[in-house]
């Protein structure tokens, strides 16, 4: 066997080799995506995909890589098909060995892109990049070592759970659930000290994940004046997808119902009504509204999103401390909206 064909045996070094293939390209790649449904894991979607295209087109993109003897190409576009329609996934792509015409007609015919064992192969014997990433199985290996990490939060599962989000769509939903995990990393590379550097590359992972998920909402309120943009993301990061109409409807129908069928009903609804507007009042959601509304940071924030992701994965720690100018300013950015002081970042 040749060394090229070595290369070929496992599943995991061909995910890697495309996840390569993919960011020469110019996209962000995340590789290991968990799609779950009502709880239950469902499958991983191999390779997931964002490219942006211009300034109001975005692209997510599904790659299925199949690295067997007996690949099954057939079957596979159908299963990719359906996985991009639960997904909403603008296209999908199918990595097979198998090198037959036949399976190339019948992806196009689904609008499945299928690249084929000549493809593969020609994509191996062209790597001559020097391997300065982490693999996802180093990653993981680098937090199973940490011996108190199911004890301190559960690490793993809090990334699982983040990557997992992806797969559902990009939202102002998921966004604020990464905002909430985020705030966690960060809090653990301040009082993890022995753990300093693994809990800043998951907060990197994680907020590469806010970038892109704030990148693609705002392809819709792109050509909004600033004001109606800080309106339109104040509203999104705070209330969620649903807006504050869509919460207050909600609120009010749960009231209603407490009215109607307990005791004191009209007290406890106007307590309960009175104790939710609180504490949407105590969130800090207008400093991420004014900071994302601007035109050059909604600019720069594939870009950023890109090199959060290289500063998680890269083999040699990379710290904030040498970033860009825009990467900065997104992280001290959230971290003045989590009230977490930049002193401790700057140090």
């Amino acid at each position: 066997m040749s060394s090229n064909q070595q290369k070929l045996t496992k599943g995991y070094n061909m995910e890697e080799l495309l996840r390569k293939y993919f960011l020469k390209s110019g996209y962000y790649v995340v590789r290991g995506v968990p799609f779950i449904y009502e709880g239950f894991e469902v499958t991983d979607i191999d390779i997931w995909l964002y490219g942006r295209t211009s300034s109001f087109s975005r692209e997510i993109i599904i790659v299925d890589s199949k690295n067997k003897k007996t690949p099954q190409a057939i079957e596979r576009i159908f299963w990719v098909q359906g996985l991009r329609i639960a997904t909403m996934a603008s296209s999908a792509i199918v990595a097979t060995t198998d090198r037959r015409q036949e399976v190339k007609d019948f992806g196009k015919k689904l609008n499945v892109t299928v690249l084929d064992g000549t493809f593969l192969s020609r994509l191996v014997s062209s790597d001559n990049s020097t391997d300065d990433r982490l693999t996802d199985e180093e990653f993981s290996n680098a937090i199973s070592s940490y011996e108190l990490s199911k004890l301190d939060g559960d690490w793993k599962a809090r990334l699982k759970f983040s990557k997992s989000l992806l797969s559902t769509g990009l939202s102002f939903d998921s966004c604020n659930k990464w905002l909430i995990e985020a705030k966690f990393f960060a809090e653990q590379s301040i009082t993890k000290t022995n753990q300093h550097e693994l809990a800043l590359r998951c907060l990197y992972l994680i907020c590469s994940f806010v970038a892109v998920s704030i990148d693609f909402v705002l392809k819709e309120i792109s050509f909004q004046e600033q004001p109606e943009r800080i309106m339109l993301i104040k509203d999104g990061i705070t209330y969620g997808s649903r807006g504050n109409a869509g919460v207050t409807k909600m609120i009010n129908l749960a009231m209603g119902l407490v009215e109607q069928h307990a005791k004191d009903g009209k007290l406890i609804s106007q307590q309960v009504r009175n104790s939710v507007e609180h504490q949407f009042e105590q969130l800090n959601t207008g400093i991420l509204a004014e900071y994302f509304s601007r035109s050059e940071v909604s600019r720069s924030l594939f870009s950023v999103a890109k090199e959060l992701e290289k500063m998680a994965m890269n083999r040699e720690f990379l710290s904030h401390h040498t970033a860009s100018v825009e990467t900065k300013g997104l992280l001290f950015c959230l971290l003045d909206y989590w009230g977490i002081s930049r002193t401790y970042f700057i140090k």
